[in-house]
């Protein structure tokens, strides 16, 4: 479980736009464009069952993959992971992932919570697997990671007192 206080501002909105832009776009402007159709992240409170099953006909219906941040309800700031949402030939592959960056300077990737696989994306927003970094390198790296999005996450909230980006919510039941 990870805190993302950011100053007494939403975490859930500011993950959903700085976690696409750090792994898209790692040494881009912080508040830059995404790519439409690549890379989807929501946040979801409470039970992921319904959230879960909509985006996965979602990704596989669109081919897009789809990240899902938990979080215990909407109150709290504490993330209890990362949940990837990767379309595959024969279905929707679903894993835990954390952001990575394995040394300074280098891009945020994600990496699956055993650390034995690893997923980068392009400047359109496409999944592609790469090389897992060392298992000995990956609470490090995920630290790093960390810290990273939590940094942009502050960014793209300071010196205003409301949601200064687009964004929407979705609401399942």
């Amino acid at each position: 479980m990870i805190d993302l206080n950011i100053g007494g501002a939403c975490p859930y909105r500011a993950m959903t736009f700085a976690l696409p832009r750090a792994l898209i776009f790692p040494s881009g402007p912080l508040d830059g464009p995404v790519p439409k159709g690549g890379l989807g992240v929501v946040t979801a409170c409470g039970s992921m069952e319904n959230t879960v099953r909509a985006l996965t006909i979602m990704a596989a219906e669109t081919g897009r993959p789809w990240l899902i941040g938990r979080f215990a309800d909407r109150f709290t700031s504490i993330c209890s992971g990362i949940t990837l949402l990767r379309p595959v030939p024969k279905g929707v592959e679903t894993m835990m992932v954390h952001p990575f960056i394995e040394k300074e300077g280098a891009p945020m990737i994600l990496i699956s919570a055993c650390a034995g696989r690893a997923f980068a994306f392009d400047a359109q927003g496409k999944i592609r697997e790469v090389l897992p970094p060392k298992k000995e390198n990956a609470s490090a790296g995920a630290d790093r990671g960390w810290d990273e999005l939590r940094r942009r996450m502050k960014a793209s909230t300071l010196g205003h007192s409301v949601w200064p980006h687009r964004s929407g919510e979705l609401r399942f039941a």
